[in-house]
């Protein structure tokens, strides 16, 4: 029962807490292979020293639909955050967050990749200008960004963005009821054994066997519950796997962002709760050739970056 309440992990990945440089390697290797999710809780430096940031900001550049930046609430995102958020493919970012100025040797390496300047778009073109010219906070980010950048609790679904895992203390109380519910089924059984020899001892008749007491009594039937299912059985995994990031609950279905795209997915793991939104999912095509809707798995192991603390 334990087993069944915790939620399903994410696979391992490396923390990439160190340098500027060092992080930027770490997180365009991880890009390459799928989806990676980084949090800014706390400032990013940016390090203009650093010689070979232009190759790895290239990299990120190519790869940016696997890159996923989140600015919690509060969070101030350093000269280094900021340039993440303009390589990112997918940003969800608090209204109240502060976002750092850009430094110039960054905006010089977006140019570069066209990500700012006047090779890149018009909306990122604004929105260098206007995180060059100081710190703003989240809200102005998400308006100048015309719908590039969205708060974390506007993902078709959402409600108040908190994880849908179960509480610890919930984890405790069951624990301790299963404890219980055990310990009083065994105390009842000795007690019945107890009873049995002392009658027979005292002479007070003969003890009754199963059959027999079987034949007197009416037998109760203990309505055992069947295992909770959390989405549909769909066997062996049907195609080539893909990396998605949940976007609503799967129950036992709902939605997944891939290349920036939501699709419906089908939860097809019924025997393990589905993950939270946010959370990263393999998903694979339908078996049928007609269906839109694809069935999402647990991530491969090793195939996924964890959310990424900096």
């Amino acid at each position: 029962m334990l087993v069944a309440l915790l939620p399903a992990g994410a696979a391992a990945a490396d923390t990439c807490d160190e340098s500027f440089g060092v992080r930027l390697k770490c997180w365009s290797t991880l890009a390459k292979d799928g989806i990676v999710s980084v949090t800014l809780d706390d400032e990013v430096p940016f390090d203009a020293k650093d010689p070979a940031r232009g190759v790895t900001e290239r990299t990120l550049r190519d790869n940016r639909e696997n890159l996923v930046v989140e600015v919690p609430a509060g969070a101030k995102t350093g000269g280094g955050g900021t340039a993440l958020l303009l390589l990112a493919g997918t940003a969800w970012v608090a209204e109240d967050a502060t976002i750092d100025e850009l430094p110039d040797a960054a905006r010089d390496d977006l140019a570069k990749l066209s990500l700012c300047g006047g090779t890149a778009p018009d909306d990122l073109e604004k929105l260098c200008d206007k995180v060059a010219a100081g710190p703003i906070k989240g809200k102005d980010l998400i308006e100048a960004a015309d719908g590039a950048y969205r708060p974390p609790k506007s993902y078709p679904g959402s409600t108040d963005g908190e994880s849908s895992f179960p509480d610890p203390l919930l984890i405790i109380v069951s624990a301790l009821l299963v404890v219980l519910l055990a310990a009083f089924v065994l105390v009842i059984r000795r007690s019945s054994r107890a009873a049995d020899h002392a009658l027979a001892s005292t002479g007070g008749g003969t003890i009754p066997t199963a059959n027999s007491r079987a034949a007197d009594e009416k037998t109760t039937h203990l309505r055992v519950e069947p295992a909770p299912r959390y989405g549909r059985r769909v066997g062996n995994v049907p195609g080539p796997a893909r990396s998605a990031v949940v976007r609503t609950e799967l129950h036992p279905q709902g939605y997944v962002e891939l290349g920036r795209v939501l699709y419906r997915a089908v939860w097809a793991e019924p025997g393990r709760p589905p993950p939270a939104p946010g959370q990263l999912v393999d998903v694979t095509d339908a078996r049928e050739r007609d269906s839109d809707v694809l069935y999402a798995f647990p991530p491969t192991s090793g195939r996924h970056a964890k959310g990424t603390r900096t």
